[in-house]
């Protein structure tokens, strides 16, 4: 690591302590003094809307086949949702951690009904474990795990609405580059070992995968993967925003509101 990378990891608690303190505007519209005002929130209010389809590697493609993974989505990444997660997970805005959690939770809590329609487990196993999606070291110094914020959200608000038992597990690791400059064939091929798992996981485990963003699906893809070379049943995903497909109107375009108003 380098001196200014050390520097910055020491610097980042008094960094998020500072957001947490001052005086913030909402990274969506610039409102000011409040940490996200209401139409910025409507936006990632969900209800949540099935995107496989509009990805490269989870999607219907010419070239390359679906996988099968259904990936729910709260909003569009564009326009001031795109705003509100890079301020929340690249621009130190530990402020965001809370309401944007809790527009997670309250936005799956409708999903249960799909996920946890098995009879429950015996031997006190849980009826589905929530795995984040897998942060790079640097996201993992600092500790700004956004996709372990939000899957923590969504087992607390799958468990209240069905009773059953959900647990998080931070199961998943990056390792190698991240493949972005290779093309989406050779990417599919090399996903295997793109995110390793930190271990077997109990045959036939229901896992639900969480993540900030979805836009190619390659992370979810690996991810996907992975799980499943170690033993688990990965029943789908969800995201807070994907990427449209191209030639969409994007969803937070034509929801757009004035800067400054609440």
């Amino acid at each position: 690591m380098t001196a200014t990378a050390t520097v910055a990891w020491l610097l980042a608690p008094v960094h998020d302590l500072l957001a947490l303190v001052l005086p913030r505007s909402c990274p969506g519209c610039d409102a000011p003094d409040v940490t996200l005002c209401r139409r910025c929130r409507r936006l990632l209010s969900g209800p949540p809307r099935r995107c496989e389809e509009g990805t490269v590697f989870l999607g219907v493609d010419d070239q390359l086949p679906a996988l099968g993974l259904p990936v729910w989505t709260l909003a569009d990444y564009t326009g001031p949702v795109r705003r509100v997660v890079l301020a929340w997970k690249s621009g130190g805005r530990a402020d965001l951690d809370r309401p944007v959690a809790a527009l997670m939770a309250g936005a799956v809590a409708g999903l249960a009904g799909d996920l946890l329609a098995d009879p429950v487990p015996d031997r006190g196993d849980p009826a589905l474990v929530v795995v984040p999606a897998p942060s790079g070291w640097r996201r993992r110094w600092r500790r700004r795990l956004v996709a372990l914020t939000l899957a923590r959200a969504v087992a607390q608000s799958l468990a209240q609405e069905s009773g059953r038992s959900v647990w998080v597990a931070d199961l998943l690791r990056r390792r190698g580059g991240s493949g972005h400059a290779l093309g989406a064939r050779a990417r599919r091929r090399s996903t295997g070992a793109a995110v390793r798992c930190l271990g077997p996981v109990p045959e036939g485990t229901a896992c639900l995968l969480v993540d900030d963003v979805v836009t190619t699906g390659a992370t979810l893809d690996a991810a996907r993967v992975s799980l499943q070379r170690a033993g688990a049943n990965v029943l789908g995903a969800v995201v807070l925003a994907a990427t449209a497909a191209p030639g969409e109107n994007a969803s937070a375009l034509r929801l757009s509101h004035r800067p400054g108003v609440d």
